[in-house]
């Protein structure tokens, strides 16, 4: 998708707050997915010798956890694209304020 060229943005407190909350979304969703997995490893190998381990191993649901993986990603780009079109809802927004929160719910981002 192309991003457009959005000139004379203004942005609003609202619009702000908003962001900021992207930002949290995906700032949880990158520590959940480096959180998840050292779970997993130090529920299996955390002070257990290695037949306790073997048997940790081999009881872990691994289709479960890729599974529980996999759903991070999209559950964060839900959220962003729900906090985006709630934005453009928003009464008395500019053409560039609509304009912006439609290429945030498209997937346009800006670093």
């Amino acid at each position: 998708m192309e991003c457009p060229s959005i000139v004379d943005l203004q942005l609003s407190e609202k619009d702000r707050e908003a962001l900021e909350a992207i930002r949290k979304v995906e700032r949880n969703g990158d520590w959940l997915e480096k959180a998840l997995p050292v779970g997993v490893l130090a529920s299996i190998f955390l002070g257990n010798k290695a037949p306790e381990a073997a048997l940790n191993i081999a009881s872990t649901d691994w289709v479960l956890f890729t599974q529980s993986m996999n759903s991070i990603s999209p559950i964060v780009r839900r959220r962003v694209s729900d906090i985006a079109k709630m934005q453009r809802l928003r009464q008395g927004l500019t053409y560039q304020q609509r304009q912006f929160w439609t290429a945030v719910d498209n997937g346009c981002r800006g670093r």
